[in-house]
């Protein structure tokens, strides 16, 4: 009798959960399939294969992949506290952790990883590869490539327009005070 009044409290709750626009809790099991299946997560989700959702704010702990629209809060996951594969198609404030962070639109935070690839980049990467499609503020890593940089720290650094500072082995930038430099090199407009 109790697991039958358990059973029919979940069923419930889900039902309910699914026919709001916010839910509290999700359990993402495929790309199309979210226990507690609402537009937007205000708390935890726990994406297990490959989930996705419009947005969340809360936590995002992924079992192996992640994608959302719009993302505010911590993601993370099973892969020692960080997630396998972490995508935010438009917008990203907070801290990932990610062996892969891909984040499409303007972003803003702590990205920590083993490749961060981002288009519009405010705050702090730190990884293996930092890659930005167009304007990242600091990055730390052994490769970082970044269209516009302020800070870029690694073994190579490239930058098309660096606005800062590069220190690293071999340092690239079109616009530093030489466009190959090792060790250092950095706008001499500064």
């Amino acid at each position: 009798m109790k697991k039958l009044i358990l059973f029919f409290s979940l069923m419930i709750s889900m039902t309910i959960t699914s026919f709001s626009e916010t839910t509290n809790f999700q359990l993402g099991l495929t790309p199309t399939l979210n226990i507690g299946k609402g537009e937007e997560v205000m708390g935890l989700r726990v994406p297990v294969f490959f989930g996705t959702t419009e947005k969340v704010t809360g936590i995002d702990f992924n079992i192996f992949a992640s994608e959302v629209e719009e993302f505010k809060g911590l993601q993370g996951g099973i892969f020692l506290g960080a997630g396998i594969f972490n995508k935010v198609n438009t917008e990203f404030r907070g801290a990932g952790l990610g062996l892969v962070n891909l984040h499409g639109g303007d972003s803003e935070g702590v990205l920590i990883g083993a490749a961060n690839l981002t288009n519009k980049f405010t705050g702090l990467k730190l990884g293996i590869f930092n890659y930005s499609k167009s304007h990242s503020d600091y990055e730390l890593g052994i490769i970082n490539y970044s269209n516009e940089a302020f800070f870029q720290f690694g073994l190579i650094n490239v930058a098309n327009q660096i606005n800062g500072i590069q220190v690293g082995l071999l340092n690239f930038a079109k616009n530093g005070l030489l466009p190959v430099m090792p060790f250092l090199n950095f706008n001499w407009k500064l």
